[in-house]
């Protein structure tokens, strides 16, 4: 133990405090500094003031303008996410517990699908239902003579399908993960007594994956509130104003000065309401427990027959996915034609790839190009890096330096991004950094923070310490046994949640707007740009190569990755 202590203490305790001193700079002061901003007076910046108000939070709570967006932002996050899991969860019965035709290609569709920006997505349904040149609407007057338009993107009940279609994959994977793992011993005893079908599925089924359900159901309720493509590319042409586009709106007028004051109160309530939705997801993934029926014996759910109707079935479900698909393939048909033409036979013979050449000789778009490579790559890199530390000492300091490490990396999961990059936003306001693609990967590693030392631990608790201790009784450093042993041991999970990071800050565009300057575009806040110059040809050229790139990179690797981890 001398050798174990000589070569393990005097690098692990510098660590252990650069660590802690990183991760307290990352969550804790943007979240000091926003509740410090949400009590300025108007027109004041955080540290530029010691004066106090709650004006901002009076004004939020009486005025009628903060009511509505409030209410709109609950009605929208629920009606989106009952809809989502409706029809997540029939998709996921249908794989998991059927003899439907395709199920390991829907499972890759769906997983696939995930990697698509949610803004690529916004786009190509404007292009679809636009009320006044709308693909879908074009095509209704000229086959059934229909006058006005029968699709109306720019109204709440499109804003809440269009962010259902965008939630169903994440849903699908979460639920069929669920359904998978349920041993159907008890459901094969309700059918051995005689109980029918649907019985089996209202009184046995559904009870054993309710809490699965409401877990996810809270989770994906957190994921809408927080989110911010669509809101700000239907959402406001619509007039329905949320809290996550409010907020970016106060920062960031079209006319006038920021109301930071205002943001921040917004903010606050935004954190108020996460919270309060995270303690109740942890609530029910701790009831969860008492409800698995997996066992240590192997287990093959018996599928049921579907019968006469099992190609009516998978013709149903392959029918939603291409609706699914159809805002992708809007955009590579607009990308095909320097103006914009509506698709029809006529018009694919004057298809070509000019405008991808034009796009690829803008200097601004090769420069958004190159700022997004160096934003992904060190957000991935330092996320995994700063994870694996945070991880390995919530993990193995059995001592109060390990749980506030734990309790602060968990933080993150607490706060919508759009509240954490506003704290951050305020902060580096004044610094060089702010106008940099490093405040952006800042943001990012703090963002994913939580997501990633939860990876980890989970990893690193698999492991027996003995293993490092055992190098480092031999002489080896604490640094080099992680190195050596522990670091190729989780090799698959590190590598996953490089590509989970990578895939992550690549399509967000919340950090980028929000933080966006002119020597710091990426490619997410140049497709705003482009949309609204408006440049639709560059638009769309640029959103297919960037979709293709991501489907090509992640897609690929993640099963490569887990395909070897299996054989492992």
């Amino acid at each position: 133990m001398t050798a174990a202590v000589k070569g393990g203490i005097p690098l692990q305790r510098p660590v252990t405090v650069l660590v802690f001193a990183i991760v307290l700079a990352l969550v804790v002061l943007p979240l000091l500094v926003l509740l410090r901003t949400s009590l300025l007076p108007a027109g004041q910046l955080p540290l530029e003031s010691t004066d106090v108000t709650f004006a901002n939070f009076v004004t939020l709570f009486t005025s009628k303008n903060s009511l509505t967006i409030l209410s709109n932002t609950i009605i929208y996050a629920g009606s989106s996410t009952v809809l989502a899991l409706v029809v997540a969860t029939v998709l996921a019965y249908l794989t998991e517990r059927t003899d439907m035709p395709g199920r390991f290609l829907l499972r890759t569709v769906m997983f696939t699908w995930m990697t698509i920006p949610a803004l690529i997505v916004g786009f190509g349904w404007i292009l679809l239902a636009n009320p006044g040149s709308g693909v879908l609407n074009l095509w209704a007057r000229q086959l059934f003579g229909i006058e006005g338009a029968l699709f109306q993107i720019y109204t709440f009940p499109a804003l809440v399908i269009t962010t259902t279609i965008a939630l169903v994959p994440t849903s699908f994977i979460m639920i069929s993960g669920v359904l998978r793992n349920m041993d159907p011993q008890l459901e094969l005893a309700g059918s051995v007594h005689g109980a029918r079908r649907s019985t089996v599925l209202r009184s046995i089924t559904m009870p054993l994956l309710l809490p699965g359900l409401l877990s996810s159901a809270i989770y994906m309720l957190m994921a809408v509130i927080q989110t911010f493509d669509l809101p700000l590319v239907i959402g406001m042409t619509a007039k329905v104003p949320v809290v996550s586009t409010r907020i970016y709106l106060l920062t960031a007028p079209d006319v006038g000065v920021p109301r930071y004051g205002a943001a921040g109160a917004f903010g606050v309530v935004l954190l108020a309401l996460a919270s309060i939705l995270v303690w109740a997801y942890l609530r029910l993934t701790r009831v969860q427990e008492r409800f698995r029926v997996v066992s240590g014996k192997a287990f093959r759910p018996k599928r049921v027959q579907l019968g006469a109707w099992k190609y009516p079935v998978a013709a149903a479900v392959w029918g939603y996915c291409l609706i699914m698909a159809l805002p992708l393939l809007m955009m590579i048909w607009a990308s095909l034609f320097p103006t914009y033409r509506p698709p029809s036979l006529e018009t694919l013979s004057e298809a070509s790839l000019d405008v991808y050449r034009t796009i690829l000789e803008n200097n601004a778009i090769l420069r958004a190009l190159w700022n997004t490579a160096l934003m992904v790559v060190a957000t991935a890199t330092l996320t995994v890096l700063l994870c694996f530390f945070t991880g390995w000492l919530s993990v193995y300091r059995n001592d109060g330096v390990g749980r506030v490490i734990d309790a602060l990396s968990f933080i993150p999961m607490t706060v919508p991004p759009i509240v954490m990059v506003l704290g951050i936003l305020l902060i580096y306001l004044k610094t060089p950094l702010y106008g940099t693609v490093w405040i952006m990967v800042v943001a990012h590693v703090t963002i994913f923070l939580a997501f990633g030392t939860r990876t980890m631990a989970t990893t690193l608790m698999q492991l027996n310490r003995e293993l490092a201790n055992a190098a480092m009784i031999s002489g080896a450093s604490w640094l080099t046994s992680l190195r050596t042993i522990v670091l190729p041991l989780i090799a698959p999970q590190a590598i996953n949640l490089w590509l989970w990071s990578f895939a992550h800050a690549a399509r967000d565009l919340t950090v980028p707007l929000m933080l966006m300057t002119l020597a710091n575009t990426v490619v997410a806040s140049t497709l705003l740009n482009l949309w609204q110059f408006p440049n639709l040809p560059g638009t769309a050229a640029l959103a297919v190569m960037f979709s293709g790139v991501l489907l090509l990179l992640i897609v690929p690797a993640q099963i490569y990755i887990s395909r070897r981890y299996d054989q492992d």
